[in-house]
């Protein structure tokens, strides 16, 4: 199953590929603690890129093992590429098993979409626990026109692209996207805003956790959100940060993640 078991520290980082539905599908794995913990990438993601090893190091190895995986098309999970579609995130949830185990899932952006169909397929007793990181399950009109102005990566700047293209070819990133965007307006235009993932919320029966940066001008109030609808609800806003706020303040974030995983343990 492992391919490369590099160490940091005391701890072993392991990455490798494993056979799912007859794709081949990334992940890398670190730490040996008895909670797992189970990441989904965002959008054009992979997890070398959105869950790299300097963040997982701020976790506790010891309560945690946690596994990262490149949903279909992305990252490690190519060839072949992604194929950007409304139903993307429910297909990518049948990838994202870690065996018979419980495991706490946690996904950011895009990904916490994935991580709502995951924890619905999964049921409360595979995951009982659920963090959703800068995710919206709708796009309202402005949601939509930031989407539409960001289509076209010919006019991002140059920090904007260098997280993407160390992990991916810029024709790969310009295509991707800008399909990515085409989705999202359909959503907008056609399925009343609502990503199919907002239909599953109220079915969850998992304790969540939902983390977001307060300037982050791509999710709405998760207080508006997601409170409604879920049953058994917290959220956290890091008042300074941005969208991908949890790579930033890597301290504040694990630390409220761990305490979630710690008080949620029955």
């Amino acid at each position: 199953m492992s391919e490369n078991q590099p160490t940091t520290a005391s701890t072993p980082y392991e990455e490798g590929h494993i056979t799912i539905d007859g794709l081949n599908i990334g992940y890398s794995k670190f730490g040996s603690g008895p909670n797992n913990l189970l990441c989904i990438c965002g959008a054009v993601g992979c997890y070398k890129k959105d869950w790299p090893l300097s963040f997982l190091e701020n976790f506790d190895t010891s309560l945690l093992t946690i596994i990262c995986i490149d949903p279909p098309g992305y990252g490690t999970s190519r060839p072949p590429d992604r194929q950007q579609e409304v139903n993307r995130c429910m297909k990518d949830a049948s990838f994202c098993q870690l065996g018979a185990a419980p495991f706490t899932v946690m996904g950011w952006s895009e990904g916490g979409r994935t991580a709502i169909h995951v924890a619905g397929q999964g049921g409360k007793n595979l995951v009982p626990r659920m963090v959703l990181v800068s995710t919206g399950s709708r796009i309202n009109k402005l949601g939509a026109m930031a989407f539409a102005g960001m289509k076209n990566t010919d006019h991002w700047l140059p920090n904007a692209k260098a997280p993407y293209l160390e992990h991916c070819t810029y024709d790969f990133l310009r295509v991707q996207w800008a399909a990515l965007c085409d989705v999202v307006q359909q959503v907008h235009d056609f399925c009343g805003g609502r990503f199919p993932s907002d239909y599953v919320l109220p079915k969850l029966e998992c304790k969540s956790l939902i983390l977001n940066g307060g300037m982050d001008r791509f999710c709405g109030d998760p207080k508006k959100d997601f409170v409604p609808v879920l049953k058994h609800c917290k959220v956290d806003i890091h008042a300074q940060g941005g969208h991908d706020f949890y790579l930033k303040y890597p301290k504040w974030f694990c630390a409220r993640v761990q305490d979630f995983i710690r008080t949620n343990l029955s």
